[in-house]
This record gives C-alpha cells, structure tokens and sequence, in this order.
C-alpha cells in the first residue's frame, strides 16, 4: 500500500513539474507539439550561394554536323617559280559536335533575387551558349590539297565551331534554353519551400 501510495505521488508531482514548465514556456503545450510550423526560408545571400553552386545551367544541347572549307593561294613549284598559280589549295572540314544552351546563374547578384515570407522573385540572366564541343575524333578531313600548317587547320576547325554555333542560334536554341531554365529555376525555388516564385 505504502508503494502504490509512493507512485501516485510521484505521478502527481511529475505531472505538476510538466505543467509548471509549460506555463513558463519552457515546454511547448501538448496542442502546440502537433501545429503545423511555419515555412522557414533560408535568407538571400544563402540562397545566392547553393543557386551559384548550380553555375552553369545546361538546358539545351543541340547536335549537328557541318561542312566548312578554306581556300588559300597555292604554294606549289610553279606558283614559287613563276607567281603563276593554276589552282588554289583547299581543304574540306567535316566536323560532328553539340552545342550547349543554358544559363550562367554566377551573374545573379543580390539584387536580382527579392525574398518576401514564403515569396521570391528572381531576375535570371539570359540564356546564352555556354560551349560549343566538338572532340578531336569529330573532325574529317573530306579533302586537301596543297600544303596546310596544323595552325592553319586549327583556324578551320574554329570556323566549323563558329558555323555549328551559328547555326544552333538559328534553330532558337536560345530562347528554348531561356525558357527551360525558368521551368527549372522554378521548380528548384519551390522545393526550397517557396509558394510563390516569379522569374523575370
């Protein structure tokens, strides 16, 4: 009986301890454990930094193959004889490789990026070509003649870059990059916890 007796005081002062630490806020009410807590948003310069470790964001890559030459004036026996040049040299590149579209997010500053409770709006940077890539492999000589120094065929290989990247922009690579980036950065913003996320 003494031991019963012993419990039920002790039960007693527990529960006197539990609510006294209640009243002095020191412990949540058991109707606060379950409430639902507020979204908690990192603030601005933090967000900047994990949305600047995405850096690059590669939206779009487009694959093509072109087709480029150069012509430059022979430099055979008979032209360095007589200045005479029946046929100037020519070399026809093939080159296979893609080019990448997307957006440099280490532009965003702090002023792009507005954040208001569980709101944010971003200025994204434009939509740019990040890389145009072609491997060694993705190059074909399709015809020569003449001499060519390997600078002059580098230079060649640059124009097939610039004709592939040209072309890519023709395509509208840039404003499908543009916009894949605002659907992704959108998505991102709101699986941080935002509710409303504007891209501008």
């Amino acid at each position: 009986m003494r031991a019963f007796t012993k419990y039920i005081i002790m039960a007693l002062a527990l529960i006197i301890f539990v609510i006294l630490l209640q009243k002095t806020k020191l412990l949540p009410g058991f109707s606060d454990i379950f409430k639902p807590r507020p979204v908690m948003i990192d603030n601005t310069p933090v967000l900047i930094k994990e949305i600047r470790e995405l850096t690059q964001l590669i939206t779009v890559t487009s694959y093509d193959e072109v087709v480029v030459d150069s012509i430059k004036e022979s430099t055979d026996i008979l032209h360095a004889l007589t200045g005479i040049s029946l046929k100037p040299d020519r070399i026809v590149i093939i080159a296979r490789g893609s080019v990448q579209a997307g957006t440099n997010l280490r532009y965003l500053t702090e002023n792009d990026i507005q954040v208001e409770e569980d709101s944010i709006t971003v200025d994204l940077p434009p939509a740019e070509i990040l890389e145009v890539i072609v491997n060694p492999s993705g190059f074909t000589t399709f015809s020569e003649t003449g001499v060519w120094s390997p600078g002059a065929v580098n230079l060649v290989k640059s124009k097939a870059k610039r004709v592939m990247e040209y072309r890519a922009v023709q395509k509208n690579i840039l404003q499908m990059a543009e916009n894949r980036s605002r659907l992704l950065m959108e998505n991102f913003l709101r699986s941080v916890g935002f509710k409303k996320v504007t891209i501008i």
